[in-house]
């Protein structure tokens, strides 16, 4: 873990001084930049308050922050000639991008700004936004899947005194992780205890299963940068010892139990006591009064999913240092605490991540840091339109293996969506055949 800087130690958490430009050239008399981004409106919101922040310090220049409601709206864009010069990119569009010229290398310019590409950012994000050795943008934001967890509806001390395999708790009750034995008692015991509570809801599709697999121990692709089928047969054992746990009584609800309400409105009207999710729920879960709440890492402990946006500059930037001055503004400690006030934001940046202004110990969620601790065994899912072509493949087989009646059943469901995924992903080209011969004419 890094060091925390003395302006995150101090008061808090809370910066010391306002954030100030980092220009390694004189910008010229005046320049607009366009800064893309897509997200919730907090997000948005915090992005045009840095850069009316940036034009009143760098009085020169003036930012536009243009917003698309998703990602998915803002790759069409910038793949449609969206000219931007600083977007805010997922990591699946990177690769992409760069081929086609829509953004450039940001090494140089950002080693010639003395951005520090050490501690506080982690060896598998630096590559992740790395093509052919050039790092293409810098790492931002971060999204693992926990498991959020109704604290109320768990009586931790009644599963200890009744020899239960019980989750280890700290001793400011605080909650630290859990195999999937112990996940499957505690939400058998709760929903023992309460008529109509179920344990938790997952979609009966591939992408919702994912970041549990992982936990559970599966290695989800055979290549985590560029995939060429799902390795679940590879990883079946895991899969099996998932599915016996959500074969239990009444730990996993029918979208039938839910009765009309999303998983998330299930979860906090307490009718679910767990439910995977992202750093995007804290927000509202605060403003759910009466609830007693906290996350914890996906079960078993093994790992979760989800994805990683980065900082790209754009390839026809109005002017390339003028950019990467602002960009280098934006990845700065005390921009990115304003990001994390949000509540909606995870950073790469280890130094925020782990400082009081993000983990926040006076309030829920108490194990804060299993969003940042999560990172480093995340398994990232490839690039949108090939998730949702997987996962209309994979359907049939993955409702097949969450109802076998034997566990060992799964294996066999396993190994069929590893060969249907087999035309999603680009295949590697045959080596070693043999060159075509002709006949000597007679």
């Amino acid at each position: 873990m890094a060091v925390l800087s003395a302006s995150l130690a101090a008061c808090g958490g809370e910066p010391a001084s306002k954030p100030s430009p980092t220009a390694a050239t004189k910008p010229p008399a005046k320049v607009k930049l366009v800064f893309g981004v897509s997200g919730h409106k907090a997000l948005v919101d915090t992005y045009k308050q840095l850069a009316a922040e940036y034009t009143q310090q760098v009085p020169n220049v003036t930012v536009e922050v243009k917003s698309w409601p998703t990602a998915d709206q803002l790759t069409a864009a910038i793949t449609g000639g969206e000219k931007v010069d600083v977007v805010l990119t997922p990591r699946a569009d990177v690769v992409k991008f760069a081929e086609d010229k829509n953004i450039q290398p940001v090494d140089t310019l950002l080693e010639a700004r003395n951005v520090d590409f050490g501690d506080k950012y982690s060896r598998e994000a630096m590559e992740d936004f790395s093509v052919d050795r050039r790092l293409e943008c810098m790492p931002y934001s971060v999204s693992p899947q926990v498991v959020y967890v109704n604290t109320g509806l768990i009586d931790f001390e009644a599963m200890k005194e009744e020899g239960l395999p019980t989750p280890s708790v700290r001793a400011d009750g605080s909650l630290r992780n859990w195999n999937l034995e112990q996940f499957g008692a505690a939400m058998t015991h709760a929903t023992e205890q309460r008529k109509g509570l179920r344990g938790t809801y997952v979609e009966p599709n591939l992408t919702a299963l994912m970041p549990w697999l992982a936990g559970a121990g599966a290695t989800l692709f055979d290549d985590p940068l560029e995939p060429t089928t799902t390795a679940l047969g590879e990883s079946s054992s895991a899969y099996e010892d998932l599915v016996e746990v959500f074969s239990q009584p009444n730990v996993l609800a029918t979208s039938k139990e839910l009765h009309g309400r999303t998983p998330f409105q299930a979860f906090k009207q307490g009718r679910l006591v767990a439910l995977a999710g992202d750093r995007s729920l804290v927000s509202e879960l605060r403003a759910t009064d009466g609830m007693q709440w906290d996350v914890m890492p996906m079960p078993g402990g093994n790992g979760t999913t989800g994805d990683y946006a980065g900082l790209c500059m754009g390839a026809e930037a109005t002017d390339a240092d003028t950019a990467a001055d602002f960009l280098t503004y934006l990845i700065s400690t005390e921009s990115v605490v304003k990001m994390v006030r949000t509540g909606h934001f995870v950073p790469v940046n280890s130094e925020v991540g782990y400082a009081p202004v993000f983990t926040q110990p006076q309030r829920n969620p108490r194990n804060a840091r299993i969003f940042t601790d999560t990172v480093r065994d995340m398994q990232v899912l490839p690039e949108v339109t090939q998730l949702a072509q997987l996962q209309k493949v994979a359907a049939a087989p993955v409702r097949g293996s969450l109802t076998v009646s034997e566990p060992d059943q799964v294996e066999d469901y396993a190994t069929q969506i590893d060969e249907l995924s087999k035309t999603v992903f680009p295949q590697p080209t045959p080596t070693g055949s043999p060159t075509p011969t002709t006949s000597p004419s007679s």
